[in-house]
């Protein structure tokens, strides 16, 4: 895993968020967790993808909205961020 910035935008109560923290922990994944409730968090999440569907994975930009851990797995591992 590369040097990148990973945020898990989550909502409460959210079964597919609990799967996503366990993808990223069981992986060693280091991210930054942000709860819809927060009003900023969500008018974060709706700019980034004009809506606030979760779990949503945002790895330096690059962003998948809602629990695909094939999609997740490619990202993180072998899309965009290995380029240099």
């Amino acid at each position: 895993m590369g040097d990148y910035h990973v945020t898990l935008y989550v909502s409460p109560d959210c079964e597919d968020c609990q799967k996503a923290r366990r993808f990223l922990e069981n992986k060693g994944i280091n991210y930054e967790e942000k709860s819809i409730q927060d009003s900023g968090a969500r008018g974060e999440l709706r700019y980034k993808t004009g809506r606030t569907e979760c779990p949503t994975i945002d790895v330096d930009g690059h962003i998948v909205v809602g629990y695909l851990p094939e999609k997740w797995d490619h990202l993180l591992s072998e899309g965009p961020l290995r380029m240099t």
